[in-house]
């Protein structure tokens, strides 16, 4: 075990002075099971359930089915790292009324200003104090309610703004209004620029359920169009078309089942 993280035996029974207390249910989230293991003995050891998760993908799986009290969530993570799962705890209305606190190596103040940005609610450094930790959690457990108030009338008022995405190894976040559409195949959703194409991350259902207030139109099973970027409507031998405003001139069917709708949405 790392020396950093060592607990003081004064710290151990101050934790079990405050056992008696209903504890907060916690959900831990790091690639090193190492620290998942430290944290949630001491945890555990202050009255706390805690649930864990060894990365950002068994995170978001486990918040399918569990609404923890507050989330403690490491940042540098392969595959789905810490802030792509902050914003999609965050998008998600089921789960953005959680409290987050993120737990990193990452002492940068550009980073802080991220996670607060991002929707965190506490920025604790490694080594940390878990005395201090526990604290912060109990704090922040009181406020569930009032941050999932200020999440849901947030995420009301405005839509999605950008898609998370993925190349060369990088996460990125791109504009709705840089996507000319979305397309679906072999098992993958991708999201198209005018001159460039990203993996994305979620399904192309659930890019559509997402954008549904953006502008954003299924014209088949396998394309969501940006409304914004068609450049043309194409009516052939009763088929119907969009090209749409890209480097290729990208042109797309609408199929039959989708056409009605594809009008009223266009004004047509």
């Amino acid at each position: 075990m790392k020396s950093g993280y060592c607990v003081p035996a004064v710290a151990r029974d101050i934790g079990r002075l405050g056992s008696w207390m209903a504890g907060p249910q916690v959900l831990v989230v790091d690639d090193d099971p190492e620290i998942v293991e430290l944290i949630r003995l001491n945890l555990e050891d202050q009255g706390m359930q805690v649930l864990t998760a060894l990365g950002g993908a068994e995170c978001l799986q486990l918040l399918e089915t569990m609404r923890p009290d507050v989330i403690i969530l490491d940042i540098m993570m392969p595959h789905i790292d810490g802030w792509m799962v902050l914003m999609n705890i965050r998008d998600n209305p089921n789960t953005a009324h959680i409290p987050v606190v993120v737990l990193t190596a990452k002492t940068q103040d550009l980073a802080k200003v991220l996670a607060f940005r991002q929707g965190a609610q506490q920025y604790v450094t490694k080594p940390f104090n878990p005395v201090e930790l526990a604290a912060r959690i109990r704090s922040l457990a009181g406020t569930r309610v009032a941050i999932g108030e200020a999440a849901a009338a947030k995420a009301k008022a405005s839509a999605l703004k950008k898609i998370a995405v993925g190349k060369g190894g990088k996460t990125m976040l791109v504009p709705l209004d840089d996507i000319v559409y979305i397309s679906a195949r072999n098992k993958s959703t991708y999201v198209h620029t005018s001159s460039d194409q990203f993996l994305a991350d979620s399904s192309l259902t659930e890019l559509a359920d997402r954008l549904v207030d953006s502008g954003f139109h299924r014209t088949h099973r396998s394309f969501l169009i940006n409304l914004n970027k068609i450049k043309e409507i194409i009516h052939d031998g009763g088929e119907h078309f969009v090209v749409l405003h890209d480097s290729d001139e990208t042109r797309i069917k609408i199929a039959r089942r989708q056409v009605r709708r594809f009008r009223e949405a266009v004004g047509l």
